[in-house]
């Protein structure tokens, strides 16, 4: 099975609106910010993207509309995980259905499942599904943490399971990529620790920053890769100080704030997220004024 999953795409956002509806009219301004910055493909309905604030129907809606508006000009990535294993499934199917490239299986919240339970988990999914698979692995989050073994057995069971997006103990990449091989890829989600992770093994990231820095954090990735470390971090040291005013704002709240102050229909966060308040407004512009991107 073709890997579909390269080595920079951006965990795009999901536009609500006031009353916390869904705001799929958002989307073509979304999508086309991303094509106007060459964003080669997109992870919809992730973390970034509030997938546990939505319901499944939403989430369903969503995979359709991003891939109306991107069409064929992006590989297009859907985040499936769910606390119940049939509606992760029902997800899968929804993802295929929209012609989405592949999807993103992460575990359930808060449940705190054991490694026989996300073995299952993943099972039952793969087998309603015929997409190229990318398990993420998100302690932090979900309560739960993938054993490099539960991970090599998933994947000798299922060649659909290419991929492993790993947000927990790093340590385990180098384990990884021995046991499942350079075709086998293995991508992150921090952006502040690109350099450090790709000396470990990582093979790319699916970016939240670049929300904001497209161009720039893809110009980090190919660089790496190129092995010119130089420029990267040239290039990095550039945006830094622009990327960690945005992660102590909380992440997401700053980037629809300032993707909103470009005209790009982010709309707002589903409570219990709050817009940012006047004086972390008065914060991130003050930041922000001496770049244009």
């Amino acid at each position: 099975m073709k890997n579909p999953f390269i080595p920079f795409s951006v965990a795009m956002i999901t536009p609500f609106i006031e009353n916390g509806e869904l705001y799929l009219e958002g989307i073509p301004s979304i999508v086309n910010y991303y094509k106007k910055h060459d964003v080669p493909a997109l992870l919809i309905s992730g973390s970034t993207g509030e997938q546990h604030s939505m319901t499944i129907d939403e989430r369903t809606s969503l995979f359709r509309a991003v891939k109306k508006e991107a069409g064929n000009d992006l590989l297009l990535y859907g985040g499936i995980a769910a606390v119940q294993t049939k509606d992760a499934i029902k997800l899968a199917i929804s993802a295929e259905e929209a012609g989405l490239d592949a999807i993103m299986l992460g575990f359930p919240p808060y449940l705190r499942i054991n490694q026989q339970e996300a073995f299952r988990y993943v099972e039952r999914t793969c087998l309603a599904t015929n997409l190229p698979i990318m398990i993420y692995n998100n302690p932090l989050r979900t309560g739960f943490d993938l054993k490099p073994e539960t991970l090599v057995k998933l994947a000798g069971q299922f060649p659909k399971i290419v991929a492993f997006k790993e947000a927990g103990d790093t340590n385990s990449v180098p384990i990884i990529k021995k046991q499942l091989g350079p075709s086998f890829t293995v991508l992150s989600g921090s952006d502040l620790n690109i350099f450090k992770e790709a000396e470990i093994g990582f093979d790319g990231i699916t970016s939240i920053l670049g929300n904001i820095f497209p161009k720039e954090i893809q110009k980090i990735v190919t660089a790496i890769q190129l092995g010119k470390e130089e420029e990267a971090k040239k290039q990095f040291n550039e945006i830094q100080p622009f990327m960690k005013s945005i992660i102590e704002l909380g992440t997401l709240r700053p980037i629809k704030y300032l993707l909103e102050k470009k005209n790009i229909k982010a709309g707002i966060c589903r409570e219990p997220l709050l817009e940012l308040s006047v004086e972390e407004k008065r914060m991130i512009d003050k930041v922000f004024s001496a770049v244009s991107t």
